[in-house]
């Protein structure tokens, strides 16, 4: 057996021990007097444990504070056992923490901390987002007024989309700004999240008839699809003005990375649209 291939096995051997899956790794640890094999062997998993826990408290602080420290126990101990690291980046280690919140029987019956778990998540996605050019109200003016009905929008790859059945959003704000967090509330929401051009997360309610402009150029509608979707919603001769002080809105906020036609592509590199 080459000394790959045993180090291979010594690595599976020891990530087993870390997981709670056996200790035939001991017998390969060497001890001495001040410190045994056993104690080498705990020391390392304890100092584990205790990293990725430092992974969810960095990147979850508000839903710690929200939990208390007894609660934050026994979530990180549980999520820790049920989704082990897989990853050789710590980044991803809590991208299962909303699902896992959701679905564990005692955390499932306060659906407002997943929900919480989730917001932090979409803030993180954002903020890490990959850096893009962003289009700007001058490209939305100089596209040819022929080509408007065709216009097409791909949105910024650190734009999200949370929509939320619970007051998690006013929870966040309030402990972010150390007061006391309002009970928990069912309401419907929907939220947006980007990093704005000073590299700062942002988030902001939107309106329904928002919600059905962003999913309808989300997946790849034209402008004129999009304004047959509004007319629903607002009085016809009202269309044409909400779509454009809209497209505005999006265009000064930063959301939006390009702007194109069927005929015609602006400045901006063209890339496929990223659903948040």
């Amino acid at each position: 057996m080459s000394d790959r291939t045993t180090l291979r096995i010594r690595q599976k051997m020891m990530m087993r021990f870390l997981l709670g899956n056996g200790d035939e790794i001991a017998p390969h640890i060497k001890g001495d007097d001040k410190v045994s094999a056993q104690d080498r062997l705990s020391i390392y998993k304890n100092a584990y444990r205790l990293r990725l826990r430092e992974v969810i408290d960095t990147d979850h602080p508000i839903l710690g504070i929200y939990l208390g420290d007894d609660l934050f126990d026994k979530m990180v101990d549980g999520y820790i056992d049920h989704n082990p690291s897989h990853n050789r980046s710590l980044r991803q280690f809590c991208d299962a923490l909303p699902a896992y919140l959701k679905e564990e029987p005692f955390f499932s019956q306060h659906l407002q901390i997943s929900e919480l778990a989730r917001f932090e998540r979409l803030l993180l996605s954002a903020f890490d987002a990959e850096d893009r050019k962003i289009a700007t109200q001058d490209d939305l003016q100089q596209l040819p007024t022929e080509e408007w009905l065709d216009l097409n929008i791909r949105f910024h790859p650190s734009l999200q989309i949370f929509t939320t059945s619970w007051n998690v959003v006013e929870t966040w704000q309030a402990i972010k700004g150390e007061t006391p967090p309002p009970p928990p509330l069912e309401q419907n929401n929907c939220w947006v999240l980007w990093r704005n051009n000073e590299r700062l997360t942002e988030f902001r309610s939107i309106t329904s008839l928002e919600q059905i402009m962003l999913h309808c150029f989300l997946r790849g509608d034209s402008l004129s699809v999009v304004a047959d979707q509004i007319i629903e919603h607002v009085e016809e001769a009202l269309a044409p003005q909400t779509l454009l002080s809209t497209l505005n809105l999006w265009l000064e906020l930063g959301w939006v990375q390009q702007l194109s036609s069927g005929k015609q592509v602006t400045n901006l590199e063209a890339m496929p649209n990223k659903q948040p």
